[in-house]
């Protein structure tokens, strides 16, 4: 059967067509799985770093925990979507911020504490109070106000680290189920619990400038 040349040029344009067709929704659909993997892979991150934050702020946290938060920061700046990238970047650096922050606040309080020990033990040895003693006793009052200016600053920077919270989970609404997030009654009770801690610090500290060597 004789076909004309006409016909086979249209029949070739239609082919091409149809490939080019083809490629574009193959196109499609391949970009459509991939954002739905990386939509996942960040959702997943997100949940995960929650996790960490939460268990955070229940006890103090250890290097495995901070270290882990901050491979999941890094790993959101892989993110080759850059606005969901970015609000998880900025939501596990603020998760980070608040483990390490935590941590420290826990290991200043021992300090702190350690350096009350040592003034009131050397106190209780007052029918001993020499020139010797006198200097021995402003060295450790000074020592004791050394640690509780440090362990104020870190209060203040982890009830600032905390308050800052909300506004990275508004970035990431969008993207991720509010179950992946801290509630805000967790944020809240996190922060009062803070500022009790700073609070029963400086009572503690007052209690130690009453002491006169």
């Amino acid at each position: 059967m004789f076909i004309s040349k006409k016909n086979l040029i249209t029949a070739a344009a239609l082919s091409v067509v149809a490939l080019v067709l083809v490629a574009i929704i193959a196109t499609n659909l391949i970009r459509g799985h991939r954002k739905k993997v990386e939509d996942d892979r960040i959702a997943g991150l997100i949940a995960d770093g929650t996790v960490q934050l939460r268990e955070a702020l229940g006890k103090a946290p250890t290097s495995a925990a901070v270290a882990k938060l901050d491979e999941y920061v890094q790993t959101a700046k892989t993110s080759p979507n850059h606005e969901k990238g970015s609000a998880a970047e900025a939501y596990l650096l603020n998760a980070r911020g608040i483990a390490r922050q935590r941590a420290e606040s826990e290991r200043l309080a021992r300090e702190a504490a350690a350096t009350r020990s040592a003034l009131a033990s050397h106190m209780a040895r007052a029918e001993r109070r020499n020139t010797t003693w006198l200097r021995n006793a402003t060295e450790l009052k000074r020592r004791v106000e050394e640690s509780h200016a440090e362990l104020e600053r870190s209060f203040k920077s982890l009830d600032a680290l905390l308050n800052n919270l909300p506004d990275t989970e508004k970035q990431l609404s969008a993207h991720v189920a509010a179950s992946a997030l801290l509630e805000p009654g967790e944020i809240d009770a996190a922060r009062k619990r803070v500022q009790q801690d700073s609070q029963r610090a400086a009572a503690e500290l007052e209690q130690v400038r009453r002491i006169v060597p």
